[in-house]
């Protein structure tokens, strides 16, 4: 007969381990919070019909906002990437905190009207299609294009400079990766041997040679 003890130690293994197979299993919910657009957007958003932009990757359908300054076409070009809870369009409402330079807000997957699933390999794929697909169109030189990323959208951004030459990154309360985030949530689970989306953005931070501006919120 087993002693108390390694019942209860039992018990605990059996506890942990299920814990532990519910965080992998379960972790892109703790990590992407899709939102639609909501009814009361969608008579606002009436007024941008002409700017939406409908893009193919994969199979899968990207929807968004582009509004190229017609007035001034030489000047640069913001790519926004938003927060893992954050329906883009919101920032419409805020186009003059932009000034006078073209602007683009596409939503990801499974954002907004983008069909599909987010996660970290399909963010990344997507903001390079994206990009690529928008500079070579409107005839944007990527030394002309801006990266601003929120939240989640830093990562996006950092792993885009890291790989086309732009002209500036801005990033608005940034993290180091997700590994180092989530760690401090579940201290004692192997959040490193679990993470399926580690977002490292500081292993590529340090090889951006373009201009970078971080806010960094307390």
């Amino acid at each position: 007969m087993k002693s108390p003890l390694v019942s209860l130690l039992i018990l605990l293994t059996a506890f942990y381990l299920t814990i532990t197979a519910i965080l992998f299993f379960t972790q892109s919910y703790f990590i992407f919070f899709p939102r639609e657009i909501s009814g009361n957007q969608h008579s606002f958003l009436k007024q941008f019909k002409s700017n939406e932009i409908t893009l193919d990757h994969d199979g899968i359908s990207l929807h968004g906002w582009f509004i190229q300054n017609e007035t001034n076409p030489e000047n640069p070009l913001i790519i926004y990437y938003g927060g893992n809870a954050e329906e883009v369009s919101m920032n419409l409402y805020d186009l003059d905190k932009f000034g006078d330079r073209s602007l683009l807000f596409m939503n990801y997957r499974g954002y907004g009207k983008s069909e599909g699933r987010p996660g970290q390999d399909a963010l990344f794929s997507d903001a390079l299609f994206i990009f690529d697909h928008i500079s070579k169109k409107y005839h944007i030189p990527p030394e002309k294009i801006i990266l601003k990323g929120r939240s989640l959208g830093s990562a996006v951004a950092i792993h885009v400079a890291g790989q086309r030459k732009v002209k500036a990154v801005l990033l608005v309360t940034p993290f180091d990766n997700m590994v180092n985030v989530a760690k401090k949530h579940y201290p004692i689970f192997p959040i490193k041997h679990l993470l399926r989306h580690p977002f490292y953005s500081d292993r590529i931070a340090n090889e951006i040679t373009c201009p970078m501006l971080a806010i960094i919120g307390e």
